[in-house]
């Protein structure tokens, strides 16, 4: 967070990524901007604007409503406002101490929704060598999400996989719509 041994960060990133989902195909281009700020040694503060080009081609059919509405291409873009609370000891591999993130994003362009999102993480230690090798780390962790009705498919929330909610496809668990995954407006995981 020491941009030009300041309190602020600058981020940037640029992608591109083309996906073939089993209701739709999928292709996004575009990029993020954002600055943020240390206010303590614990508390920061973040804005990023995310500006991308969603194209959505190849739906099942039948095809939803909600995936009608955005096939072709779409504008997307965001602007995000965050806080965290951070007092783990190392920001790679912590063994004691938390992480609490709060986001407000609220999308305008071709699509106009808001979006919350909350995340937490609590390290502890178990055990360690006297040493200070060998630790063995639990690691608790949750994510809540919330989106407005008018969010289009490609930003709903999805879970299944590795990632996410083991034990279910990639994108498995969603509602759905005459067989199509369509994303959900709340989104609730935890982990241990």
């Amino acid at each position: 967070p020491y941009f030009l041994d300041t309190n602020y960060s600058v981020t940037t990133s640029g992608f591109y990524f083309n996906r073939f989902y089993p209701d739709w195909d999928e292709e996004r281009l575009g990029g993020r901007i954002g600055v943020g700020r240390q206010l303590t040694q614990q508390i920061s503060v973040n804005f990023a604007l995310r500006l991308e080009d969603v194209t959505l081609s190849n739906p099942d059919i039948p095809t939803p409503n909600i995936v009608t509405k955005a096939v072709g291409s779409n504008f997307l873009s965001t602007a995000r406002v965050g806080i965290a609370h951070d007092t783990r000891d190392a920001p790679f591999l912590p063994a004691a101490g938390h992480l609490l993130q709060f986001n407000v994003e609220q999308a305008f362009g071709d699509f106009v929704y808001p979006r919350l999102e909350a995340d937490g993480s609590q390290f502890f230690t178990l055990y360690s060598r006297p040493d200070g090798g060998g630790r063995h780390i639990l690691s608790v962790n949750g994510h809540l999400g919330w989106t407005d009705n008018d969010t289009p498919v490609f930003e709903r929330y999805f879970a299944g996989g590795f990632q996410t909610f083991r034990g279910f496809a990639f994108r498995g668990v969603s509602p759905e719509q005459t067989g199509t995954k369509i994303g959900g407006r709340f989104l609730a995981l935890g982990g241990l």
